[in-house]
This record gives C-alpha cells, sequence and structure tokens, in this order.
C-alpha cells in the first residue's frame, strides 16, 4: 500500500486533518474532525502503512496513545521549530494541517522524544508539587507585602514559624488587613497539608527508582528535585553529550556569530523552565552549604555578578547530572554525613509502611550499597538523638 503521511492540527474540541503521498500531493483535503469522532475516523482511515505528526500540546500523550493504536508510526513535533520552518504569510488550520503533512513527507520534521505512561505520570506529579509550591510562595509574599505596607518586621527567625505566626496575629492592623492575614494563613495552612501529600506520594514513588539516591549525592539535590529532574529528562541516552543537557534546560549562553562577529548573550531559556528552576534553587543552596561550590561562587561572582554566578553553578551542576546518570559515577565531593542525613530524611517522609526496607537505617544502608558506598554503609552509627551519623575513619 502507498505510504500516507497526515498532518494534524490540534484544537480544544477539534483536529484539522490533511494528508499527502511522498511526492507531497495532497491526497487528502483538509478535514475538521471533532475530539468526539476522532477515534472512530481514526480506526476507519488509518493504516499500518500511514505516517502521523502533531505539534506539541496539552494533549499530545493521549492523542498519541491514540493514533499509536492504527497509524505506523506516529511523530511529535516540536512546536517553535516547526513554525520556523514553515512560516507562512496565510496562517490558518488548514494551511499548518497540510504544512505539517509535507514536512513529514520530506523528513523535516523536528521530533520530539515522546515519554511513555510512567515518566508522564511522574511529570505530572512533578508538575503538580511545583505549582503547589509556587502558589506557597505566593502567599507568603502576600503575607510579607501586608507586613511592608504598615512598616512592620517580625522579630522572628522565621514569619512563618509557630512564634512568627502568633507575633503576626497580634499586631494591631486595620480591620481588612486583619481578614487577609487570617484568609492567607488559612490557605498557606491548606497549600502545606497539599504540599505534605504530594511529597510523601513523590517520596514513595521515588524509592523505587535508583537514580535518585544517585543524584541525592550531589550538594543541594533533594529527592524531590532529583525525582522532577529525572522525570523531565527521562531517558538519559537521548543527550549524547554533557553540554546537551544544560542546552536542554535553557542554561547555556546565547549565541549569535557570522565571520569575525562572535557575540555571547544571556542563556537562552529555551528549554524546560521546570528543570532550570530547579537548578538553581539546587545551585542556591549547593552555594550556601558546599564549600567547594561555594568557591566556584565566589570566583564567578566577583567578575560577572551573583546572578550570573549561580546560573554558572546551575549548568555545572546539570553537567554533574549528566556524567552520573550516564556514568554511574560516585560525586567526587560527597559529604557523607550530609548524604546520610538526607537519606534519613527521604526515609521519614516515605513512612514505614511504604518504607522498601525493615528500618530506616536498613533503608539508608540499603541505598549507599547500592551505590557502591560500602564503607560508609558499615559505618553507621546512631547519635544520642537517634539520628544516623558516619562514624569518622
Amino acid at each position: 500500500m502507498i505510504a500516507r503521511f497526515f498532518g494534524i492540527d490540534t484544537h480544544k474540541k477539534y483536529v484539522m486533518v490533511a494528508a499527502v503521498n511522498i511526492d507531497q500531493e495532497i491526497i487528502l483535503k483538509p478535514t475538521r474532525v471533532s475530539m468526539a469522532k476522532l477515534p472512530e475516523w481514526a480506526a476507519e482511515q488509518l493504516t499500518a502503512d500511514d505516517q502521523v505528526v502533531l505539534e506539541v500540546s496539552g494533549n499530545t500523550w493521549s492523542m498519541v496513545d491514540l493514533l499509536s493504536q492504527h497509524a505506523g508510526q506516529v511523530v511529535a513535533a516540536n512546536p517553535y521549530k516547526t513554525k520556523l520552518i514553515a512560516e507562512a504569510q496565510i496562517k490558518n488550520d488548514k494551511v499548518d494541517a497540510t504544512a505539517l503533512a509535507k514536512l513529514l513527507a520530506a523528513r523535516f520534521i523536528p521530533e520530539v522524544w515522546v515519554p511513555d505512561a510512567e515518566v508522564r505520570e511522574q511529570r505530572s506529579l512533578a508538575t503538580h508539587r511545583a505549582t503547589l509550591q509556587k502558589q506557597s510562595t505566593q502567599v507568603k509574599n502576600r503575607l510579607h507585602h501586608v507586613l511592608h505596607r504598615h512598616n512592620l518586621h517580625c522579630p522572628e527567625k522565621s514569619l512563618f514559624s509557630p512564634a512568627g505566626r502568633e507575633w503576626l496575629l497580634t499586631q494591631s492592623l486595620p480591620q481588612t488587613d486583619q481578614l487577609q492575614i487570617r484568609h492567607l494563613l488559612r490557605q498557606l495552612d491548606g497549600l502545606q497539608e497539599d504540599l505534605d501529600e504530594t511529597d510523601r506520594l513523590m517520596a514513595q514513588q521515588a524509592s523505587q527508582d535508583p537514580r535518585v539516591a544517585r543524584l541525592m549525592q550531589i550538594s543541594g539535590i533533594s529527592y524531590t528535585i532529583a525525582y522532577t529532574a529525572l522525570a523531565i529528562i527521562g531517558d538519559i541516552h537521548r543527550f549524547p553529550a554533557p553540554d546537551k543537557l544544560p542546552a536542554y534546560a535553557g542554561l547555556v549562553p546565547r549565541q549569535h556569530q557570522s565571520g569575525d562577529s562572535d557575540f555571547h548573550g544571556s542563556i537562552t531559556k529555551a528549554g524546560s523552565p521546570l528543570l532550570r528552576w530547579l537548578m538553581v534553587e539546587a545551585a542556591r543552596a549547593a552555594i550556601r552549604w558546599d564549600p567547594h561550590w561555594r568557591k566556584i561562587y565566589n570566583r564567578i561572582a566577583r567578575r560577572r555578578g551573583s546572578s550570573i554566578a549561580v546560573v554558572a553553578v546551575a549548568r555545572r551542576l546539570l553537567v554533574l547530572v549528566w556524567h552520573l546518570l550516564s556514568k554511574n559515577d560516585i560525586y567526587y565531593y560527597l559529604q557523607p554525613q550530609t548524604f546520610v542525613n538526607k537519606l534519613q530524611n527521604w526515609a521519614y517522609r516515605i513512612g514505614r509502611a511504604h518504607l522498601p526496607a525493615a528500618s530506616t537505617r536498613d533503608f539508608v544502608h540499603q541505598q549507599l550499597s547500592n551505590l557502591g558506598l560500602n564503607h560508609l554503609a558499615q559505618s553507621l552509627t546512631r547519635n544520642q538523638n537517634g539520628k544516623l551519623c558516619v562514624q569518622p575513619a
């Protein structure tokens, strides 16, 4: 049977479908198909010899699953790059569907990696947690803004500690501001409960992936950051070189080179915004707690400024992630006690009922042994407070 190439322009309630042959001649004029009738249309029209392309959007993966049941190949296209290739003076659904079909027939589609169902589920959970965290930060900022309007400063270490909240509720403020503070604190409590529930589920799922503990060796990376980064990265082998991963996160400088002119600008921000944000947060923590990364930060900050130095550390951390995942390496600058503390906190969050080991100590011992850190596993002991410690050699 003659191969056919279908281009599908997707929308919320319908799709526009067009098809061409290998010579890019139109064999199916642009046709509108409702989402409700798309399964029936796919079953009747598509065969194992057909290839289909659609741009990545909110419902792409469910459509990929549906179309893959009938078509021989389903390709997900990068919408930004496709737009640059197929830019036209006239743009509508019919033109878009036909252009996609022709680009597919010409083997000129900028494809994106299609994650499997498990990775999609992980990405969904990671995105949900990031949304909750950002909402929580917004509420905290609004509370700080109320205090700023009245030139008030909390004397406690944290405004959101029990003592800080008690101080906040005793302030003599206008009635409207008091109402706003009570509502914001109520929202914050609800978001914190949701975050705790999400973190428990994430911790439990992360315990099934040995790569999580490997990434947690890196300063600044917790189990939540490791889990989310792995969900976004997926298969590390789709990045053939270490510089490809920072580029995917948009953490590399812009470059415009022509002849003798070579301009470097700010970072591209062209990749995953969530991965980029995560690595910047990890970089801030690493700079604060790890002398190795603080030294790198200080060296760059003296010449380029604080913001550029933080981004530079984030980029280096992501290169390190690539090496650990690609080569199963051990983190050279590992801080043993900090790493054990992170593993122990991870075990607490998983909960005894879901812990894949008899006890917290067994869980930590198991993670260390899996990484080949047997000398650390054998040196574990407990201090007076019952916390695990690495006994000095």
